[in-house]
C-alpha cells in the first residue's frame, strides 16, 4: 500500500467499503501520444518531464498528450471521411463518433503544441486506454495512441508544462522508475512495458491493430477480512480484468 499516500488509501478504503460520503469525479477525456523512432538497439519513444508545478501528474515522465477540449470536436467533425472507419474506432476508443474524431484531433494538437511535430491525426493508432482511479482529485480517460516520428522533424519542448524531455527506450525508462531516479504513472509504465515486446515500429502498429481495447482503472477491494488488494478493472462495466495488482503511485501534485 505504500505507493499511495494516506489521504488517498482512505478515499479508496471509503469507496470500496460503500462508506463513501463523497461521490468520485468525473474523468474529463484526453489523449497522448506514443511518439516512436527505430534505434539500432531497437525503439526509442519521446518523454517529457513534468514541471513540479503542475496539479496533475506533478515531476512525471510522461508521453505528449491533454484533456479534449471543445475546438477538437469541431475540427475532428470536419475529417475526411474517406478510407477511414471513425465508426470503428469509436467502438475501439469506448465512446461515440464524435468524441473518436475529436480525441484524434486532440492528440495531435498536442504533440504539435508540446513537442513542436505535426503528423495527420488519421496516422494516430490507439494502443490502450487507462481512466485515472476514482480516488483522484483530478481524473482523466485518456487514450493512448502510437506515431512514427516523422521524416525531417525533430521535438522539442514547448510551453512550460515540461521541465525536459528525453528518447529512452522502453526498457531503460522502466530501469530508471525501478531505481527511484524517474517517476512514472502506472498507465504510463503499462504502456512501455506493451513497447517491450517490440523491435520495430510496423509490427507494433500491427499489434496494435489487433489488440483489444478496453478502458482500464485501478480499484481497491476489500475482503471480509479486512485484506485488501488492488485490481484493474473495466471502468465502464467494473468487470476485474486483472487481480493482485501492486498499489499504482499517486497521480496528482501529491507525488511532487
Amino acid at each position: 500500500m505504500s505507493g499511495l499516500p494516506d489521504d488517498a488509501l482512505v478515499r479508496a478504503r471509503e469507496l470500496a467499503t460503500g462508506k463513501a460520503d463523497w461521490a468520485p469525479v468525473t474523468p474529463r477525456s484526453a489523449a497522448t501520444v506514443l511518439l516512436l523512432r527505430e534505434t539500432d538497439a531497437g525503439l526509442a519513444t519521446y518523454m517529457m518531464k513534468r514541471a513540479r508545478t503542475m496539479a496533475f501528474a506533478a515531476s512525471a515522465y510522461v508521453f505528449p498528450g491533454g484533456r479534449l477540449d471543445p475546438e477538437d470536436l469541431e475540427r475532428g467533425a470536419q475529417l475526411d471521411d474517406s478510407a477511414f472507419d471513425f465508426a470503428a474506432l469509436a467502438r475501439r476508443l469506448s465512446t461515440d463518433e464524435r468524441e473518436a474524431r475529436g480525441l484524434l484531433i486532440c492528440a495531435a494538437r498536442e504533440l504539435e503544441e508540446e513537442a513542436g511535430v505535426v503528423i495527420d491525426p488519421r496516422s494516430l493508432v490507439v494502443i490502450d486506454h487507462w481512466v485515472t482511479p476514482e480516488w483522484e482529485a483530478l481524473r482523466y480517460d485518456v487514450r493512448f495512441f502510437v506515431a512514427y516520428l516523422p521524416d525531417g522533424q525533430e521535438p522539442a519542448p514547448r510551453g512550460t508544462e515540461a521541465v525536459e524531455a528525453r528518447w529512452l527506450a522502453p526498457a531503460q525508462a522502466i530501469r530508471e522508475a525501478d531505481a527511484g531516479e524517474i517517476l512514472l504513472m502506472a498507465p504510463t509504465r503499462a504502456a512501455l512495458e506493451h513497447l517491450l515486446d517490440h523491435a520495430e515500429i510496423s509490427t507494433l502498429i500491427a499489434s496494435a491493430h489487433a489488440r483489444e481495447i478496453v478502458p482500464r482503472m485501478d480499484r481497491l477491494h476489500v475482503h471480509d477480512d479486512g485484506s485488501t488488494r488492488f485490481a484493474i478493472v473495466h471502468d465502464r462495466t467494473g468487470e476485474i480484468l486483472s487481480g493482485d495488482r501492486p498499489a499504482p503511485p499517486p497521480e496528482t501534485s501529491r507525488q511532487a
